[in-house]
């Protein structure tokens, strides 16, 4: 005859199982918990991200001011191309694109 294994768990481990359980919570789902870090760590890359675009943005702005204070010939382009100026003696022409206009 073969002898069964006692599988019957005493208190005294239910007990111990239920204090570690009890005692790993707070470390999850406290202020200083795991999910809040996590969740922190998420929140910090995010806002990394939004200042690498904003300071990509400024070093544009602050090139395009450059250019607009000390290059003339950037000036002129950006008159000519955005506020349709010319020189006195040419001649300015709009094109008016048909299709649009229907």
């Amino acid at each position: 005859m073969k002898r069964k294994k006692n599988t019957k768990v005493s208190p005294k481990k239910i007990f111990f199982f239920i204090i570690i359980i009890l005692g790993f919570i707070p470390l999850f789902f406290n202020e200083l918990g795991i999910f809040k870090w996590y969740q922190l760590k998420k929140e910090r890359n995010q806002i990394q991200i939004e200042i690498d675009e904003l300071m990509l943005k400024e070093k544009k702005l602050l090139d395009k001011l450059y250019r607009l204070e000390n290059d003339d010939d950037y000036v002129k382009k950006i008159a000519r191309e955005k506020f349709h100026m010319v020189k006195s003696g040419e001649k300015n022409f709009h094109v008016i694109d048909k299709r649009k206009n229907k």
